[in-house]
């Protein structure tokens, strides 16, 4: 899904906009809205990297270099 070489360009909202299967996305979605918050807890983050690994560990490989981006 990820292009290694506009890897600079690919966010983690561009990258779930291209994100086909609903659930999936409806969890990273979910896990976008929890990083944003200013007081966002691993307690509620480690669950949905969890599903999302569990749905998809292509996925899960390729947010995880976004979100140490």
């Amino acid at each position: 899904m990820l292009n290694v070489n506009k890897m600079e360009e690919i966010t983690l909202d561009s990258y779930t906009r291209d994100i086909k299967d609903q659930e999936l996305k409806g969890i990273v979605l979910k896990l976008k809205n929890e990083l944003r918050k200013p007081d966002a807890a691993w307690d509620t983050i480690k669950p949905l990297l969890n599903a999302i690994h569990e749905k998809d560990e292509k996925v899960f490989s390729e947010i995880a270099v976004l979100l140490v981006k």
